[in-house]
């Protein structure tokens, strides 16, 4: 009576066994079907071209990475201005550091000339700002829903949603677009010849 007790018990634990083994990999099959993905904080991407120079960083507060994609929250695409060949030689934003602050369209000219000076803008041609964009790494294409800010030292544009084709170099920006273009001033040539002869 106990060896029969024990050959149900141990049918019973390898068809439970069987069970488990059966479901799990079940789950795994949904899993890699449905694709997997990795969540990151404090993301920062570096886009290099054909002769190694980096084009542009795309940072975000948080990246979803599912497949060719990424999902990110608070991005800041800061366009560079070629002449890099590694992320070491530019003043990037870490980890600890606040994300800047994009002013307003209308800022007056000192505030737009602080935010330009600092150490990290002297390699950058542009920053593009938004809430939720999504970058497809196998086209590099960004694009968003949201409101977006385009930032550059001649011209500042907002508007709703924008789609960057990096390899381009073309920033759409699709609806409800304002844009401020900052004209340089000559200086006066006061040394110059006077004008009545």
């Amino acid at each position: 009576m106990g060896l029969r007790a024990r050959k149900i018990h141990a049918l019973s634990l390898t068809a439970t066994l069987a069970a488990v083994f059966f479901s799990g990999a079940a789950l795994l099959a949904q899993d890699i079907s449905s694709g997997s993905y990795t969540v990151l904080k404090r993301y920062i991407y570096p886009r290099y071209n054909g002769d190694n120079e980096i084009e542009y960083l795309i940072y975000g507060a948080t990246a979803i990475n599912k497949g060719s994609l990424i999902y990110l929250t608070m991005p800041m695409i800061d366009i560079v201005d070629g002449s890099y060949t590694s992320i070491r030689q530019i003043d990037t934003i870490d980890s600890n550091d606040p994300y800047p602050v994009v002013y307003k369209l209308k800022s007056n000219r000192k505030t737009i000339e602080d935010f330009w000076k600092g150490s990290r803008q002297k390699h950058s041609q542009a920053w593009i700002f938004a809430d939720k964009a999504t970058f497809d790494k196998s086209t590099n294409i960004l694009t968003s829903d949201e409101i977006a800010h385009f930032r550059s030292r001649q011209l500042d544009a907002d508007g709703v949603g924008f789609d960057a084709f990096n390899d381009r170099k073309f920033i759409h920006i699709r609806s409800n677009v304002r844009v401020v273009l900052r004209l340089r001033e000559k200086k006066l040539d006061v040394e110059g010849p006077d004008p009545q002869h």
